[in-house]
């Protein structure tokens, strides 16, 4: 069975007309703007555009709005050429990357004073807005500036009865009533900014989505870590049910390696990545790999001290889970791979069992038909996985997803 899965798997296509949407995955090197058509749950991806963001220039309304603007001109020009038809996307759907959030899940119960009755849907409401605030509580009291931040998403991790999971306990019988919620929250400043850039770009709806929420929930182990090398900055998600329950970012990536070759050799940022891409795909003779290998090295002992050290704060209550998957351009290199597997020898580490790292590939992600050239490397999967997750939420919601949204709206 492949390692991932899409969220509604099983139920029947909603027979409707099909939805078109501007999906953008806000990476920290490179902002990616898709234009897909979403119908029965599944996603068409029409339009393809890239472009690179220099540090800083995420945070400018002005910046942001004329990149978006221009890529998804290119993109809609692109779908037209494919689709032989014009695609004009009336929603635009950012996936808000976790180096820009904090999240974590929390366990919540209570006992109920009529076990005998079946469960009713005021019921799980309250349940479930308890659940959230705890979990937003506990986030705002992790930062200075309570003020700055915002709800953005959230998710049900986990529902019980008596202890035994349930999709969704109304109607059931019992005696206590449990809910595990993650809650993600973003910085009004980065909120305003995307909100402004919807209304210049004349976009009817903007939808918000926490990107921790659309990888987990393609995640079809019981438990696993993702860890998402970005250019500049590495994201650990560890997720339970498809859902993520705690989020850690470090500020380094695969950036930090392509920096050592710059130093060394001089060279042009876009040449050394060249070079760094080129050495990855073993196009490079013995000696030439071995120099660039030695340049590298150092950065990524760097990197590697950094995720031991960020594991090593999700490991505090539990041991880490077995499984852990490599994606982001960053682990197309194969020493980032080996790395993460000499973890299991870590002193500041325990694991569930012995750790099995594997890379997560392009191929992997389901729910999505790719009609362009672009999109085919370790670092288009979160965008993928994106844009199959917009269009999911095209889909009726079931119903604690449905109440969870009402809360975040309120």
């Amino acid at each position: 069975m492949s390692v991932w899965q899409r969220r509604l798997r099983g139920q029947p296509r909603a027979e409707a007309r099909p939805t078109y949407l501007s999906v953008v995955e806000p990476g920290t090197t490179t902002l990616r703007l898709l234009v897909i058509e979403a119908s029965g749950g599944e996603a068409t991806i029409w339009g393809w555009t890239e472009l690179p963001c220099p540090p800083g220039q995420a945070d400018e309304p002005g910046w942001l709005t004329n990149a978006c603007g221009k890529a998804l001109s290119r993109a809609e020009e692109m779908a037209q050429d494919l689709a032989k038809q014009w695609i004009l996307p009336d929603r635009i759907l950012v996936g808000l990357p976790t180096s820009r959030l904090l999240g974590c899940a929390w366990p919540i119960s209570q006992r109920r004073s009529r076990p005998d009755r079946p469960v009713e849907e005021r019921e799980l409401e309250a349940l479930l807005g308890r659940g959230l605030r705890l979990a937003t509580n506990r986030l705002e009291s992790s930062v200075e500036d309570r003020a700055a931040w915002l709800l953005v998403d959230s998710t049900a991790v986990t529902l019980t009865i008596d202890a035994q999971g349930v999709t969704d306990p109304v109607g059931f019988r019992g005696e206590e009533i449990g809910a595990s919620v993650f809650a993600a929250m973003a910085r009004k400043s980065d909120v305003h900014v995307w909100r402004r850039a919807a209304q210049e770009l004349e976009f009817t709806e903007l939808l918000l989505a926490a990107g921790p929420v659309a990888l987990a929930s393609a995640v079809a182990e019981p438990q696993a870590i993702l860890v998402d090398v970005g250019g500049a900055s590495t994201d650990l998600i560890w997720c339970r049910q498809g859902r993520p329950t705690a989020l850690s970012s470090l500020p380094i990536g695969g950036s930090a390696l392509t920096h050592m070759l710059v130093r060394k050799w001089n060279l042009a940022p876009d040449r050394a990545e060249r070079l760094k891409k080129i050495y990855a795909a073993g196009q490079l003779d013995a000696e030439a790999s071995e120099q660039v290998q030695e340049v590298m090295l150092p950065a990524l002992h760097v990197w590697l001290q950094e995720t031991e050290r960020a594991l090593a704060q999700l490991n505090r209550d539990e041991p880490l889970p077995q499984r852990l998957y490599l994606l982001g351009g960053g682990s197309a290199l194969a020493e980032v791979s080996e790395s993460v597997q000499a973890l299991a020898w870590s002193r500041r580490l325990s694991f569930s069992r012995y750790p099995q790292v594997r890379s997560i590939r392009t191929t992997d992600v389901p729910g999505v038909q790719n009609r362009t050239e672009h999109g085919r490397g370790p670092g288009d999967v979160p965008a993928l996985v994106l844009a199959a997750w917009a269009a999911c939420l095209q889909q009726p919601a079931s119903r604690p997803a449905r109440i969870l949204a009402g809360l975040c709206h309120g």
